[in-house]
């Protein structure tokens, strides 16, 4: 797991497209099937756009819903109308790529990544498809990403939902984190019900929770770093309540020594 966020090069993996690193060279001179510039929501199409709108309209079944994740910088301005810039990249993708797919077969996500040197001044790729199962559109209580594991919380509450893979998770957690001596970083979220400040604490009392459980199993509190974001970084629209909650987590990052 990396201790930081990756922005760069896209490549496939199946039905799932993740990123990759890129030099900032390659970063400002290379263009994509569909790029983004810096604090513009929406993408560019170039050669290869028809190829990759039809690999990825090729993993369309029956059942399965297709999760476009839009990725933004810190410090690009937000849209008008979106909550982030990563949601409106989501959705002006969604517009470009499958405009015909009804709204309940579209998951839009956004996810917030480190800046890299000379990404102001370049073209990025800066989306992510993946086509999930039905029944698993509903935000998982443990979601693994690249750089991060995700736990989810019911609303206005700082106890975890409760999920057998959540306490077997920090189990391991907990064992990796004495073995090797790494840190972790604990960043806890809201949805935007209720106040500004008010989600900020709900927030810190989320990530601290996750804390105090690590500290419980043996952990030292010198390996444990916290923050609070919380409305300020939705990872989903806050207009359903499938999206409130996968807003409502914790993000735990390794931060390796």
């Amino acid at each position: 797991m990396a201790a930081e966020d990756t922005m760069g090069v896209v490549e496939d993996r199946g039905d799932t497209t993740t990123m990759a690193d890129a030099t900032p060279e390659a970063a400002m001179s290379a263009r994509y099937p569909i790029d983004f510039e810096w604090s513009i929501a929406t993408p560019s199409t170039n050669e290869g756009f028809a190829d990759r709108k039809s690999g990825i309209l090729a993993g369309q079944s029956d059942n399965n819903v297709l999760e476009i994740t839009g990725l933004y910088y810190e410090g690009e301005e937000k849209p008008a109308d979106f909550e982030n810039m990563g949601l409106a990249r989501a959705a002006f993708t969604k517009d470009l790529v499958a405009p015909d797919l009804p709204d309940d077969r579209v998951n839009l996500r956004s996810r917030l990544v480190a800046e890299k040197e000379g990404v102001r001044e370049g073209y990025f790729e800066a989306v992510e498809f993946d086509w999930i199962q039905m029944e698993e559109k509903a935000a998982a209580t443990v979601e693994e990403l690249d750089d991060r594991k995700i736990i989810r919380f019911p609303f206005n509450s700082t106890e975890k939902d409760y999920d057998p893979s959540v306490d077997e998770y920090l189990d391991k957690l907990a064992a990796h984190l004495k073995q090797s001596g790494e840190k972790v970083r604990l960043v806890g979220h809201t949805d935007n019900v209720g106040g500004d400040d008010s989600n900020v604490v709900l927030s810190d009392r989320r990530a601290k929770q996750i804390r105090d459980i690590l500290r419980n199993k043996g952990v030292s509190r010198d390996q444990i770093i916290t923050e609070a974001k919380g409305e300020t970084q939705p990872v989903a629209g806050n207009d359903t309540e499938e999206g409130r909650h996968d807003n409502r987590r914790v993000e735990i990052f390794l931060i390796q020594n």
